[in-house]
């Protein structure tokens, strides 16, 4: 069947190397798909606001999956369309363990990024360009007294930045798991929490039930765990080179690597070409 709709994560995977930039072949393969008129959906683990530099590159995209599936904002009509948040009272509790913990975490709430002030000094790069680093603290909302300012609210995903600690891993997943929290993850050393049934392939399900496009319509793409339901749910499922092993096992199919506009020549080869 024809593709009618194309979900793909971002860093890993739409973006290039730099994490910042949508080279230009991929960028003309999902317009040429959008001109045919294939829906265009972001799906990421990026809290809405850390989309935008995204989405100002690919005007026309048509959908944000965001926060691992937490939300969907509509771009055409500039709301969301579905929040399914972690509670208020478990986000409050998750925020008074992490403030005793030697981690750097974030809160993603109503599609910005929260943090605690201060708790940057435990934050550890592991191999991020410099400039991707810079943009993504320019996005951020720092509180002085992050509790305080998010108070009553629900979050959308909560990230946690271990490390290499087994101890810390240990206490991290406990609390979420003892919570019912779904765990993710997109890099090493960092785990993803969000509330149940908060997933891109549960939010890529739903999106496409509205519009009527069926699950062999679709077409995603991944490169990290994180994008393994959203591929499971697609029949035109594509899984990075440079992809791990999750994300491989869940997906029907291959793409080059990010660096080889992987995403840009599956494009053309099945949604343009209609192989």
């Amino acid at each position: 069947m024809a593709v009618k709709i194309i979900a793909t994560d971002l860093d890993g995977t739409l973006m290039a190397p730099d994490h910042l930039t949508v080279t230009p072949r991929t960028k003309q393969a999902l317009l040429d798909a959008h001109d045919n008129g294939i829906k265009i959906t972001v799906a990421t683990g990026r809290a809405l606001e850390f989309t935008k530099g995204v989405t100002n590159q690919i005007p026309f995209a048509d959908y944000v999956i965001c926060s691992n599936g937490a939300s969907v904002y509509d771009r055409n009509n500039n709301k969301f369309i579905y929040t399914n948040l972690v509670t208020p009272e478990i986000t409050a509790q998750a925020i008074a363990l992490l403030n005793t913990l030697p981690v750097y975490y974030n809160i993603y709430i109503e599609g910005s990024t929260y943090v605690q002030k201060g708790s940057d000094r435990f934050f550890e790069n592991d191999g991020l360009p410099s400039d991707f680093l810079e943009e993504f603290a320019s996005k951020l909302v720092v509180c002085d007294d992050l509790a305080a300012a998010v108070k009553g609210k629900g979050a959308e995903l909560i990230d946690v930045f271990y490390g290499d600690s087994d101890e810390l891993k240990k206490t991290i997943f406990d609390f979420f798991e003892s919570n019912g929290l779904v765990l993710t993850s997109a890099l090493a050393g960092v785990v993803s929490a969000t509330a149940v049934g908060s997933d891109k392939g549960t939010a890529l399900d739903g999106l496409c039930k509205i519009m009527g496009i069926n699950s062999d319509e679709a077409m995603t793409f991944g490169d990290a765990s994180n994008d393994a339901t959203m591929l499971r749910y697609a029949y035109y499922s594509f899984a990075m080179e440079n992809g791990d092993e999750i994300c491989k096992a869940s997906a029907r199919f291959s793409a080059p690597s990010n660096a080889e506009d992987g995403v840009a020549q599956m494009i053309e080869k099945y949604a343009l070409k209609g192989e």
